[in-house]
């Protein structure tokens, strides 16, 4: 036992970004810097010059030493995934604190999450953009890292090998979004409550009392500014999802009206602020792949009148060869205003208008209370939106996306939280 927290701290201190001094060789500052750059701005930014100019050296070291810049940026990221190994072996000892019970399972999610969005906030970064940027390859073997990690924990707490597959879903979905730095305090508190209503409905974990914390941060975010748009407003919205595709540094109320053909007025009517037209960007990229009324067997989910069509309409969503067009932008969009203290508002709406659609489609469906179904809804819309990514490293994702779509299904209506 004395050997473990000297190990731990070892290991966390991994998760640091490599200094890009003098102390480390050219080569070895020139990936540090890589790593620091895609991290901070992103893959886009990160050019030749900047990595250069970030590790005090010329523009043709990175041609000297690594034959282009392309070749620099993958060991950025191979470096990353190495960091990452070491960081959750430290995370593993830790966790062999906790009960071995679905209940110190949950715990142990939200810990790892807190961890990973926090403490190692650079190298979580370096993760969401190396799935951003090679979206065909979900992270790889970085990916698969973390599938492993999972299956390994849930063994240690005593469940199964798909509840732990489950784990990794809601990992997947909240070391992204809990990367949100607007409000720590009751971002913290969403994020509890979360794993808490994940652990007693798909982990059997003990039942917990809804706080209220989830739709506190909806109301105060903005997230449900709109709920059944009007025809006027569901084309602004479209027309700002198409808009915030190029980031959100360009979506304004006068671009939107611009690509719309209205007035500015109009825009501004329906979605006064810049968190209330983010929050209709959002829905607007929902919209924009919504069929016209009337086509056959093209049913949106919000218009499902059993559970069982509630199902049959998300799965060919969920399992689709690719990842899902709107939670693609979506996490594009909110990685792109996570890395701008001046758009955290902005990003606070991205996160917590997640689950509204899969929200309004349950309404009838499950006889909850309406902070309890909000619960359903967001945990269940973060499962299913991650498994795509989550799988894609597997030796079979199509066969391992079916069963993980059964098993997240299996338990999406159960009565009550536990």
């Amino acid at each position: 036992m004395s050997s473990r927290p000297s190990a731990a701290r070892a290991a966390a201190s991994s998760t640091k970004t490599p200094e890009v001094g003098e102390a480390a060789s050219r080569a070895e500052r020139l990936v540090a810097a890589a790593a620091l750059q895609i991290s901070e701005h992103g893959l886009a930014a990160a050019s030749a010059r900047s990595v250069a100019a970030t590790a005090g050296a010329s523009a043709s070291a990175i041609n000297y030493n690594f034959g282009g810049i392309e070749r620099l940026l993958s060991l950025a990221f191979e470096q990353g995934t190495a960091r990452t190994a070491a960081w959750l072996e430290a995370r593993r000892q830790e966790l062999d604190a906790l009960p071995r019970t679905p209940d110190g399972a949950v715990r142990a999610l939200e810990h790892v999450v807190r961890e990973w969005t926090l403490g190692a906030r650079p190298l979580a970064l370096l993760y969401q953009e190396r799935r951003a940027v090679a979206p065909a390859h979900g992270g790889g073997p970085w990916t698969a890292l973390w599938r492993d990690f999972w299956l390994a924990t849930a063994d240690d707490f005593g469940l199964d090998a798909a509840q732990g597959r489950l784990m990794q879903l809601f990992f997947e979905s909240e070391g992204l979004y809990h990367l949100s730095a607007w409000s720590p305090a009751l971002e913290g508190a969403v994020l509890r409550e979360l794993a808490d209503h994940f652990g007693a409905v798909w982990l059997g974990a003990s039942p917990m009392p809804a706080i209220g914390a989830l739709a506190q941060a909806e109301r105060s975010a903005g997230a449900l500014t709109y709920g059944t748009l009007t025809p006027a407003a569901a084309r602004i919205a479209v027309a700002a999802a198409a808009t915030a595709e190029a980031g959100l540094g360009g979506l304004t109320h006068r671009a939107v009206a611009a690509r719309a053909g209205v007035t500015t007025g109009a825009v501004t009517h329906h979605f006064r602020t810049i968190e209330e037209l983010t929050a209709g960007a959002i829905r607007g990229q929902v919209l924009a792949l919504t069929p016209p009324d009337g086509e056959a067997g093209t049913r949106s989910v919000e218009d499902s009148r059993s559970r069982e069509e509630f199902i049959a309409t998300i799965r060919p969503h969920t399992l689709r060869d690719g990842p899902a067009g709107p939670a693609l932008a979506r996490r594009n969009l909110f990685l792109a205003a996570v890395r701008r203290p001046e758009q955290a508002a902005c990003a606070a709406v991205i996160r917590f208008a997640h689950g509204g659609t899969t929200r309004r489609g349950l309404q009838g469906l499950l006889d909850l209370p309406p902070e309890v179904l909000s619960l359903r809804a967001a945990v269940l819309s973060r499962l299913l939106s991650a498994i795509w990514y989550a799988t894609a490293a597997d030796p079979a994702p199509v066969e391992t996306r079916a069963r993980l779509f059964e098993a997240i299904s299996a338990r999406a209506f159960v009565p009550e939280a536990g």
